[in-house]
Formats: structure tokens, C-alpha cells, sequence
């Protein structure tokens, strides 16, 4: 019996994980971050990086790079062993030019994650190896077979789900997270719900797995090691085994209280947490400031049509969004156009509910069937799948393509024009006294109450940024027709809410998230991007009095 001291080792490798830079969409704030002291390039982490580098085995290097906050240098990416790119829908078209580019290389490429996973016939001639769902246990397996000079696949695919209470806490300490907004922090996959166009339930499967509230803690620790003080929980349903998220909730409000809050939290979550009244309150405990809701059609029929049940159980959904705003979450929200069940009129209707809810940061997505999900099987059966338009991949019931399309690119452009905004904004604001009855109970509880000097210094701070922004609507010419809305709006806040009104540090954000938005709206990028959902680009989370950092933290800016 040969004695385990003679046992091959395997050689050390050299690993790069690329996530490739995404095009400039509502999610990816850049004209926020251009405006932003501090040099931030990039608002949130795309969690996968560290997940992976984590689940290196012991003779692995890992070198992290992601293109949104740095370049790729493709003459020493040929020193690396294995480089491995990483993607989502949205990111598909750079994940090719960087997989032509690694051709050339003397390096074994291979490719992961989401879009890979659902479109895995575009990738075969363009990489080494493919990595299909879930690889917690096939890419440590193939970094061991690699190093110890074994055969390796050309294709990799789990037998069953990752068990997600094993999963390791990931390297966000490889991340140069100085030039990030937000951590990423994933505590379950899956969704129990049946929404016809999503691809969640056909990777991740409909049984939510979930991590340990003591790996969640873990995580928590490694992102406020790191620098972060604002996390987005990236779960496709937070709520999507409501007794978990309970019992996960009450250990985080314990570690926060313990730690004097160190992270702020957001989310997204199915509407029907409207009737949770008990974990809306865990969420505000545990420092939770906004959520996203798929909303995505006012029309019942729509919704009945995608299976979104969950929309259309008990009273309106304009009351749940009402009592979970009121519990102190700021909302933000999507919707799609597109369904079976629209004509025309939809445009007009989805712009109504929207203005009517009071919610301004929304995103508006052209039906998009994805490979793999019902919607995509069920569009091929009637042969009603056509890839030939870029923009809407398949032919609506009820107009033409051109119609969505035009309809579509309307109602983007009437929901970004200022006063449909602040108006929806302010609105939301003012009508709902819960809200501003939480956040100053939140502002209580963990402390965030600014002594004179303070309230001063975030003053000053707001005002510089303030400025920043004149330059920038200047430079765009936008100074008169968006800075007067900006000042008309400032106005009418103080005016109907008095002493309770959204402080000016907060206002000035949002007039710079207004911006970004009211860009990326006059342009083609909607159409390029805009149907992408949160499933496939994750929302962006907000923090602080309304939904986004303040401007005053000189600890977030910088």
C-alpha cells in the first residue's frame, strides 16, 4: 500500500475570473457615479467574482477582474493557467469578444453562469470547458483533475442542487472594493412561484435552498472587513420560505445591534410581503431600507396569462405596495410589456398604475423569453418565436412588433420626464405618513441622528454635490429645463410635507438618480438592454433617509 506521503500533489495554479463590463443601463447608475465624490466606478459587486474564487481548492491562485472597475490586460492574461468568464444575458455580447480575444492565448478558457447556462449551443466553439448551473462542486472538481494532470471535460453539470449550507463565505478580499458602492450577498436560490417568462425556477429549481443564519453572519463580517456599509441581498425571492427569512432576520437584528449597525440592507421580495406585517417589522429592525416587487402588468389578465398569482391574491396590489412602503421599505419596482393579454391601451394603463402608486425608480422591460423557460417553449410550440428582431424576439397577439416596440420606448420616455417623477415621488411621500413614521424610528434605532455639526457638514457636502450636478446639466445643456424641475419639485416637497420633508442631502440624490435615469431613457439603450430583468442584472439597493447613500458619509463616498 503506497503511504500517503508518496501521493502526487498537485501543481499550483494560476486562475483569472473575468466578469465582463455591462453597457450603461438604469442599473448601472454611471451617470450617479460620475456625479459622486470619491471615484467610484462601479455600483455594485457582481457576487459570482468572489463566490468562485472561494471555492478554489488550496493550489489555486485566484486574480479577480472585473471590467467595470478596471480594464482587461489581455498581453498577461497568456501568464494564467485558466482564465474563466463569467455572464449574464446582458453581458453576452462582450463575453464573445473577450472569448475571441483569449483564442490567440496559450491558456485553457472556460465559461460559467447564467447566460452560458440557458444559451449553452452559442459557447461550444468558443471556449475550453462550460460549466452548465450551479458549480460549486464541478469547478473545484475540475481545478483539481486540472492540477494533477487528469482528463478534464469539455462540459460540466451537477447531478443535483447545491447544498447552500456548505457553501463557502466568498473572497470579497480579493475584490478591489474600493471602487465599489454596494456588496452583493446571496442567502437562498430559488423561487417557489410559476411566472411563465423566468428562467429562476428553471436553474435554481422552485424549492428555495438556503445558507445558515451563522454563514450569513460570516458573510456579513467579510463585507464590513472589505470597507462596504450597504449589501444587496441578491435573492430571487427573500421571502420565498418565509420561516427562514424570519429566523434569519432576528440573528442579523441581534449582530447589528451588537455592532452598532454596519450595514444598511435591501432586497427584492414577491408582493404578497404586503401581508406579512411581522416580517415587514424584522425587516426595518434589521436594517432593511428598500425592496424590488415585480409588479410588472396592472392587468389581471396579463398577470393570470404569466402565472403571477401572487399579484392577484386578495386586496389591490396599489394597497400591499402601500403597507409595505408604510412599514418603511422604499419600493422600487418592474414591469413588462408585451403579454398575450395587451394591445394598445397597455402603454397608457401600465403609465397610469404606475403614477398612481407613488413609486419612482421603475423599470419597464419588453417581454423577453429567455431559453429554457416556459414562456420560450410555449412562444417555439406556436411558432410564434422569431429571433430576427433583436429588440422583441418573438410575435406579440394583440399589435405588431413595431407597435411594442414604439409603445414601449413612449412610456420609458413619459416616466422620466421630471415631473411624471417627482410628481409619482413626492406623491409616494406625502401619502404615506407610515413611512416617514419608520424611518424615523429606524433613524432612532440605529443610532443615525446628526448631532448640529453634522447636520451642517451634510449639508455642505449635499450643496458640493449639488453643484456638481449643475455642471453636469450645464455641460448637457439640461440646466434650464431639468434644474428648474429640480428646484420646482424641492419646493413643492417642502411645501406639503413642512418639517417632515425629504431632507435636501436626500432631495439632491435623488435628482442625480433622476438624472441618470432621464439619460439612459432618451437613447437606444433601452431597447438594447432595457428588457433585461433583475433575474438576469440585479437591481441596484438603496440606502439611507430615502433609497440611496448620503451624500453626506464621507465613509461611503470615498
Amino acid at each position: 500500500m503506497m503511504h500517503s506521503s508518496h501521493l502526487p500533489s498537485p501543481r499550483r495554479l494560476r486562475i483569472c475570473l473575468i466578469n465582463p463590463r455591462f453597457h450603461p443601463s438604469i442599473w448601472t447608475r454611471d451617470e450617479v457615479l460620475a456625479i459622486l465624490p470619491g471615484g467610484k466606478r462601479s455600483w455594485i459587486v457582481t457576487g459570482s467574482l468572489p463566490a468562485l474564487a472561494a471555492l478554489a481548492p488550496e493550489h489555486c491562485d485566484v486574480v479577480l477582474v472585473d471590467e467595470n472597475v478596471e480594464d482587461i490586460d489581455f498581453e498577461h492574461l497568456g501568464d494564467f493557467d485558466i482564465v474563466g468568464v463569467t455572464g449574464m444575458i446582458v453581458q453576452r455580447d462582450r463575453m464573445f469578444e473577450i472569448l475571441d480575444r483569449l483564442r490567440d492565448l496559450p491558456v485553457t478558457a472556460v465559461v460559467g453562469g447564467p447566460y452560458v447556462s440557458v444559451s449553452e449551443s452559442e459557447f461550444v466553439d468558443r471556449c475550453d470547458v462550460r460549466f452548465i448551473g450551479e458549480a460549486e462542486e464541478t469547478w473545484p472538481r475540475f481545478l483539481t483533475a486540472f492540477a494533477m494532470g487528469e482528463a478534464v471535460h469539455r462540459r460540466y453539470e451537477q447531478d443535483a442542487k447545491t447544498n447552500m449550507e456548505i457553501v463557502p463565505t466568498p473572497r470579497y478580499d480579493l475584490l478591489k472594493s474600493g471602487r465599489y458602492m454596494v456588496a452583493s450577498l446571496q442567502f437562498s436560490r430559488g423561487c417557489p412561484f410559476l411566472c411563465e417568462f423566468c428562467d429562476i425556477i428553471t436553474i435554481f429549481g422552485r424549492r428555495p435552498r438556503l445558507k445558515l443564519p451563522a454563514q450569513m453572519i460570516l458573510e456579513c463580517k467579510a463585507i464590513v472587513k472589505a470597507g462596504f456599509s450597504t449589501c444587496f441581498l441578491v435573492d430571487d425571492n427573500f421571502i420565498g420560505n418565509k420561516a427562514k427569512a424570519k429566523e434569519l432576520l432576528r440573528v442579523l437584528i441581534d449582530w447589528q445591534q451588537a455592532n452598532n449597525y454596519p450595514l444598511v440592507f435591501s432586497t427584492e421580495a414577491s408582493i404578497n410581503l404586503a401581508d406579512d406585517e411581522e416580517m415587514l417589522d424584522l425587516m426595518r429592525l434589521a436594517n432593511f431600507r428598500q425592496v424590488f416587487v415585480g409588479i410588472e402588468s396592472p392587468r389581471a389578465s396579463s398577470l393570470a396569462e404569466t402565472r403571477k398569482v401572487q399579484n392577484v391574491r386578495g386586496d389591490s396590489m396599489i394597497e400591499k405596495l402601500q403597507r409595505i412602503r408604510g412599514a418603511g421599505l422604499v419600493i422600487q419596482a418592474g414591469f413588462i410589456v408585451g403579454f398575450d393579454a395587451d394591445d394598445e391601451a397597455i402603454f397608457d394603463e401600465q403609465f397610469a398604475f404606475i403614477q398612481q402608486s407613488g413609486i419612482a425608480p421603475v423599470t419597464v422591460s419588453i417581454l423577453c423569453p429567455i431559453p429554457t423557460t416556459p414562456l420560450y417553449d410555449r412562444l417555439r410550440t406556436e411558432g410564434r418565436l422569431d429571433l430576427s428582431d433583436p429588440h422583441v424576439s418573438f410575435h406579440p397577439k394583440n399589435m405588431t412588433r413595431e407597435v411594442l416596440k414604439a409603445g414601449y420606448d413612449k412610456l420609458v420616455r413619459r416616466l422620466y420626464e421630471p415631473d411624471a417623477y417627482f410628481d409619482r415621488l413626492v406623491d409616494g411621500y406625502v401619502g404615506s405618513p407610515g413611512f416617514r413614521r419608520s424611518r424615523a424610528a429606524q433613524a432612532m434605532l440605529v443610532g443615525r441622528e446628526r448631532s448640529g455639526m453634522g447636520r451642517l457638514a451634510e449639508l455642505a457636502a449635499a450643496a458640493l454635490t449639488a453643484t456638481r450636478l449643475l455642471r453636469t446639466l450645464i455641460a448637457k445643456r439640461q440646466a434650464i429645463s431639468l434644474g428648474s424641475a429640480y428646484v420646482r419639485h424641492w419646493r413643492r416637497n417642502r411645501r406639503l410635507c413642512g418639517r417632515e420633508a425629504i431632507p435636501f442631502s436626500s432631495f439632491v440624490f435623488l435628482c442625480i438618480e433622476h438624472w441618470h435615469c432621464y439619460v439612459i431613457s432618451q437613447t437606444s439603450i433601452w431597447f438594447q438592454i432595457g428588457s433585461s430583468r433583475p433575474e438576469t442584472l440585479r437591481p441596484l439597493p438603496a440606502n439611507e433617509d430615502l433609497y440611496l447613500p448620503k451624500i453626506a458619509d464621507g465613509r461611503k463616498a470615498s
